[in-house]
């Protein structure tokens, strides 16, 4: 209860540069490099399903590979950072950042798994059983980037000041 006469402050933000703000800087990176991840794969499964030209999906395709080649980086920076300073159990946002950090690990694992089956061969090289594989593991990757969509969800109720800029990018 604050003393009459005397306002409250609120809590002051880590400074960037303390190892506690660094960390924080790069789960809200993490945050906002997976929200673009989900907005660019969102962006291209709308391409084709209003059968754009192949030239414009073909462009999305570069763009989503670009974006999850930076969820890639992303994640393993905050690996890096958490190995640095992660004492921070009563914090919300860092329950929310490692759930985010767990989703995207298991989708771009997934997309991986599914992007080395796919490069074995052609469809008519596969055999019934490994195009039932591929099937699950194709549905394995969009459950997986559904479950990033729900963790971003959550991380920016505990963090909105990480959106930023990022409002028009989410999905």
């Amino acid at each position: 209860m604050p003393q009459s006469g005397k306002t409250q402050k609120a809590p002051a933000r880590k400074s960037k540069f303390t190892p506690a703000g660094a960390l924080i800087d790069i789960a809200d990176t993490l945050y906002r490099t997976a929200a673009s991840s989900c907005a660019e794969h969102r962006r291209y499964a709308d391409l084709v399903e209003k059968g754009a030209s192949d030239a414009e999906q073909k462009s999305a395709r570069y763009a989503v590979r670009a974006s999850d080649d930076a969820l890639d980086e992303a994640v393993d920076l905050y690996e890096l950072a958490c190995l640095k300073e992660s004492n921070h159990a009563d914090d919300p946002w860092w329950h929310k950042a490692n759930l985010v950090w767990k989703a995207a690990k298991e989708y771009l694992q997934h997309h991986d798994s599914s992007n080395k089956m796919t490069r074995r061969g052609n469809a008519e090289q596969h055999g019934r059983a490994e195009l039932l594989e591929l099937t699950i593991e194709y549905k394995l990757e969009a459950s997986a980037l559904l479950r990033l969509r729900h963790t971003i969800d959550a991380y920016r109720e505990v963090r909105p000041e990480a959106s930023g800029a990022m409002e028009s990018a989410t999905p």
